[in-house]
């Protein structure tokens, strides 16, 4: 379940972003409904939480935070849930756009009878199905296509024709904020240089060039892989237990075995031994170019509009976002301008899709605005002390929601890129 429920927006939104994706909708497309166990009644709402005075006086040991990626909610929660699946399934039987499988293709939904987590319904969803195609695109519930991908069936062909001795490339993943500039990033924040491992397809001519980046960490974001990755590696190596995610378990995995790598390696033995080790995730963002040859390693792929923030509204309030952050419509030329410091290339951007909106309100008196799905500068205090380092900044000591810098840069209403997912 997500706040939003029983609305059926977020759902339609990532529907309709797949229309950008050519062929997508030829495909097979399973939409995967984790179960979901109904908690006690004392679940208290995370709003209420947010009011310490009243959590003092009205909470007990047996009192839980209701959270949503966890699985703690409350029984409203589990009940408009149940609905949204009444709606989704109705929606998705008579076709109603976007639910519109193109030529040969199919929308099913897969409705799991208990709670599983993210990890162990993927787990599930492979056994109950017995996926035979030997590839598989896995996408994430709230992270939506904002620009057109013209090269699937591409991608595709050339995993055919690394298959066999060049078996480094098991995992595909579209570009997102958190991979945007990646060499430059993972230089700045881990000191490794990936540059040198980059592939280039050159000789393949339907890609028309592009590169396949290394990734040093395994992100859940959506992304096509070799369906034997998935049951021989990903989901056997270690196998997840109910409430896990994937990019926990093999995330952290992946950049310690890195690192200790680095630690360990003279300089003119860590080249091969990394090849060897990064061999075994496979996993690598693919950056196409323009017609001018250009890496378009500036521009996101994918948006992350976080579900779980998100509540339904109805669809006039979109306006209502635009004309108080002066934004512009502008998601495919968006640049982004990372400090010199900076570990990421984040921007100031929002997404909006008709019939959600976010649960914090703009509030240009309290300096306070949600920007997607993280939080521009007016919040009081964190939670709790930051120990790694910003990733705005570089800074330590506090977060990227947190960064002085942001403030005096953009002052109280930062101009916010709109990115219009209707």
């Amino acid at each position: 379940p997500i706040p939003s429920h029983p609305s059926t927006a977020l759902i339609e939104a990532l529907f309709r972003s797949f229309d950008r994706v050519e062929h997508l909708k030829e495909c097979n497309i399973i939409v995967l409904c984790d179960g979901c166990d109904e908690e006690p009644s004392s679940v208290v709402p995370a709003e209420i939480m947010e009011n310490e005075e009243i959590v003092a006086s009205s909470l007990n040991k047996s009192d839980r935070k209701v959270n949503y990626k966890h699985g703690t909610v409350s029984c409203d929660a589990v009940a408009n849930y149940q609905l949204h699946l009444k709606l989704l399934q109705e929606k998705i039987d008579s076709r109603e756009r976007p639910f519109t499988p193109l030529l040969d293709g199919s929308i099913r939904l897969l409705k799991l009878p208990h709670r599983h987590g993210s990890a162990k319904a993927i787990v599930a969803a492979f056994d109950i199905l017995l996926i035979d195609t030997p590839y598989v695109l896995l996408a994430q519930h709230d992270n939506f296509f904002v620009r057109d991908v013209r090269y699937l069936r591409q991608l595709i062909q050339y995993m055919e024709t690394t298959e066999g001795t060049e078996s480094w490339l098991q995992c595909i993943h579209f570009p997102s904020t958190a991979t945007l500039n990646y060499v430059q990033k993972v230089r700045r924040r881990y000191g490794l240089d990936l540059e040198k491992y980059c592939r280039t397809p050159a000789r393949y001519a339907p890609l028309h060039g592009g590169s396949f980046v290394p990734l040093a960490f395994w992100y859940g974001r959506t992304h096509i892989a070799r369906t034997r990755y998935y049951t021989e590696k990903i989901l056997s190596d270690y196998p997840p237990k109910v409430g896990d995610h994937l990019e926990e378990i093999w995330g952290t995995r992946q950049l310690n075995e890195i690192m200790e790598l680095k630690k360990s390696s003279k300089e003119n033995e860590f080249e091969e031994s990394f090849e060897d080790l990064h061999a075994k995730y496979g996993n690598y963002v693919f950056f196409e170019s323009d017609m001018e040859g250009e890496e378009r390693q500036h521009q996101e792929v994918l948006y992350h509009f976080s579900g779980r923030k998100a509540r339904a509204t109805n669809a006039t309030s979109c306006n209502t976002v635009r004309s108080a952050y002066h934004g512009e419509h502008n998601s495919d030329t968006g640049v982004f301008h990372p400090r010199e410091n900076s570990f990421t290339t984040a921007r100031t951007a929002m997404a909006m899709v008709p019939g959600l909106e976010f649960a914090a309100k703009i509030d240009i008196d309290s300096e306070t605005a949600m920007v997607g799905d993280q939080k521009s500068p007016g919040r009081s205090k964190p939670r709790s002390k930051f120990r790694q380092s910003c990733f705005h900044c570089g800074k330590k000591g506090h977060s990227f929601k947190f960064c002085p810098e942001i403030s005096r840069d953009e002052q109280i209403m930062p101009h916010v890129e709109i990115i219009d997912l209707s």
